[in-house]
Order: C-alpha cells, then sequence, then structure tokens
C-alpha cells in the first residue's frame, strides 16, 4: 500500500515549497501558507500522484495534515 503520509508530505515540499521543517501533522493547511488556488493544485495532485479525489471540504484551510491524510487513506481503502 502507499504511504500516504510520505506522499502527501513528498507533494508539499517538491511542488508545493512548503520547507520539510514546517510538515507537522498538527500543522493547518493555512499554516503552510496554502491559499485557495495552491490547495485546488493540491488536490488535483494528490489525485495524479494517489489516484483519489479529494474534495474541497477536505482541503479546508483549517485542516490539519493528519485530517487531509486520514481522508486520503480512507478513500484509499474504499477504492481497493
Amino acid at each position: 500500500m502507499t504511504d500516504v503520509k510520505a506522499s502527501i508530505y513528498d507533494l508539499l515540499t517538491s511542488k508545493f515549497g512548503v520547507p520539510a521543517v514546517q510538515l507537522d501533522d498538527n500543522a493547518t493547511l493555512e499554516s503552510l501558507d496554502l491559499d485557495s488556488l495552491l490547495l485546488v493544485e493540491f488536490s488535483v495532485s494528490v489525485e495524479k500522484t494517489l489516484g483519489v479525489i479529494v474534495e474541497e471540504q477536505e482541503l479546508a484551510a483549517e485542516r490539519t495534515l493528519a485530517e487531509v491524510i486520514e481522508s486520503v487513506r480512507s478513500k484509499l481503502q474504499v477504492v481497493r
């Protein structure tokens, strides 16, 4: 099974320029300086990388990385 956390963290650092030291499960998307346009790009990147669609409400600015990771994991379990 794909390591969802590692994949999401890798996307955030490599594609969105988030410093690795800022990545923490309790960090909110807002605290990572991801504005609404970047969140749309992030959603598309997650879909391309992991094959699941992440809905807009799942990427609200106040959501933590742990919540996003759990949402993606649960969708992957349904797909498989």
